[in-house]
């Protein structure tokens, strides 16, 4: 298996590779019109336009879709998206996320984000928590199928596997929290000294427990995702924490069943916490 160096090194092949090819780029799977600007000389394409919230919808646990903006819990804000702005109250509130309209696949993702200093119930005493979604398929509710890069005081760069979504994390054995994580990111004795010709890890899902703790808590943050077919990677502030293969999502049309997943569309999370993003961008692989 390709472990997190080998992929930052090879894991950018050559325009029209036969790996690439196959799985075609982000601008060849959209669910509706394009409603972003052009890529960049860079080659990057930014999701925010400093204005408004075009391009992008809602969805709140309770109330559904495309009320956040409405109750100002999102929005544009000194050309940022801001979230969970709004006024807090005795009132818990509602989880959810912003995502966009297209679909994407074969990208690199960068977003800059920032929190902010609102908390709100039921969450006011714990860990400020937010998401990077992508692979975002199916059925719009609080939670999707999607993959999330986790956000969270602590926790940044976290696999989270959900809706059925699976796949395998590469071994920590060379990781700065050292020998004795399993294949799946948790504390497991069994796996120390795990023999080299053992039979391949199981595909699961869930949570995958990054490698590094590098994000700053009262500053800005650069998160990145380099998805590329079924396997993807997380970079924080420039170093790469976690790398999954295989991701898989069930087939919808043949329950047992499951489907590469390599494409969809991306989202931000709305979980109790105000946060900043300066940056949300894409860029093509292909």
């Amino acid at each position: 298996m390709v472990n997190r160096r080998d992929f930052m090194r090879i894991g950018l092949p050559i325009v029209g590779s036969p790996w690439l090819a196959q799985h075609g780029s982000y601008a060849q799977a959209q669910s509706s019109p394009s409603s972003f600007p052009p890529a960049g000389a860079d080659g990057w394409v930014s999701l925010l336009n400093g204005r408004d919230l075009n391009g992008w919808y809602t969805m709140l646990q309770k109330s559904g879709r495309d009320v956040a903006q409405d109750r100002k819990i999102v929005v544009m804000e000194d050309g940022m998206l801001h979230i969970l702005g709004n006024q807090v109250s005795a009132e818990p509130a509602e989880p959810g996320y912003i995502a966009t309209n297209q679909e994407f696949g074969n990208v690199h993702i960068r977003v800059e984000y920032k929190w902010g200093v609102k908390r709100f119930p039921p969450r006011t005493m714990t860990k400020r928590d937010n998401g990077l979604l992508y692979g975002l398929v199916g059925e719009d509710k609080v939670w999707p199928t999607m993959v999330e890069c986790q956000i969270e005081e602590g926790d940044v760069g976290d696999y989270f596997l959900v809706g059925g979504i699976r796949g395998i994390q590469d071994h920590h054995g060379n990781g700065l929290f050292g020998e004795g994580l399993g294949p799946n990111g948790w504390l497991d004795g069994a796996e120390q000294g795990r023999p080299k010709d053992a039979s391949p890890a199981e595909l699961t899902g869930g949570r995958k427990i990054k490698d590094g703790n590098f994000e700053k808590l009262d500053d800005w943050n650069m998160v990145e995702v380099i998805w590329q077919g079924d396997r993807s990677a997380h970079i924080i502030n420039g170093r790469c924490v976690n790398v999954v293969s295989m991701l898989e999502q069930p087939d919808p049309h043949n329950p047992g069943h499951f489907l590469p997943l390599t494409r969809g569309k991306l989202a931000i999370e709305i979980e109790f916490a105000e946060i900043w993003y300066r940056r949300i961008e894409v860029r093509s692989l292909t």
